[in-house]
């Protein structure tokens, strides 16, 4: 079985009321099609890694490129890979404070501009989600 892993990043459209509703359904969603990652939610902007089989996987991100929350998908990395970073997450979620974001100085401008920083370094979108989750 391949596996592949895709990083995104959008902002959010509306306020953050409606965080707890986008983790649950990407819990459904994931556990439904067998779909690990981790979604990090900072200063307007989300960030997430999908892993899984890559038909599900595009699926699931054509999905949210169409989910009317989010705005400015934009995708930084797909990569085929051997084993599951987040195999322990169907959809792991964290959402970063300003006061957190604060204590993250080197990961703090990632979540400040327009993503050029993200595009640039997309690889550094799997640090920061990695650090995010311990």
């Amino acid at each position: 079985m391949s596996l592949i892993q895709l990083v995104y990043v959008s902002r959010l459209v509306g306020d953050e009321s409606v965080l707890k509703s986008i983790h649950s359904h990407a819990v459904r969603n994931n556990t439904a099609h067998t779909i690990t990652g981790h979604l990090l939610y900072a200063n307007g902007r989300f960030l997430q890694v999908l892993e899984g089989e890559p038909k599900q996987v595009h699926q699931t991100f054509e999905y949210i490129k169409h989910d009317v929350r989010h705005q400015h998908v934009t995708l930084l990395l797909e990569q085929t890979i051997e084993e599951r970073a987040f195999m322990h997450w169907n959809m792991g979620f964290r959402h970063l404070s300003t006061d957190e974001l604060d204590q993250l100085p080197a990961y703090k401008a990632y979540f400040e501009d327009d993503f050029s920083a993200f595009k640039i370094q997309p690889q550094i979108a799997l640090e920061i989600l990695r650090h995010s989750c311990r």
